[in-house]
């Protein structure tokens, strides 16, 4: 949980600076001209970990771990009356 708020102050802390390194909000083409960019860094960093997430192992869990949640039949369950 921590990470995921870490990750998340320092995705958008980069993309102000990418914003207000290459626009502002002076006018409409300088609105523009720094949020074009930030988009696309954005969209850059998403991929970036998309492939690592790919990347990581899968968690497996096996019948033994897991916790059985069936409820078993009734009797004469499914015959004709």
């Amino acid at each position: 949980s921590m990470m995921r708020e870490l990750g998340g102050v320092f995705g958008i802390a980069v993309l102000v600076a990418v914003f207000a390194g290459a626009g502002g909000y002076a006018s409409a083409q300088q609105f523009t001209d720094g949020f074009v960019p930030a988009v696309a860094v954005g969209a850059g960093l998403s991929l970036i970990g998309a492939i690592i997430g790919l990347g990581l192992p899968s968690r497996r869990t096996s019948a033994e771990q897991s916790p059985s949640y069936a409820i078993p039949a009734l009797e004469g369950e499914g015959s004709s009356r």
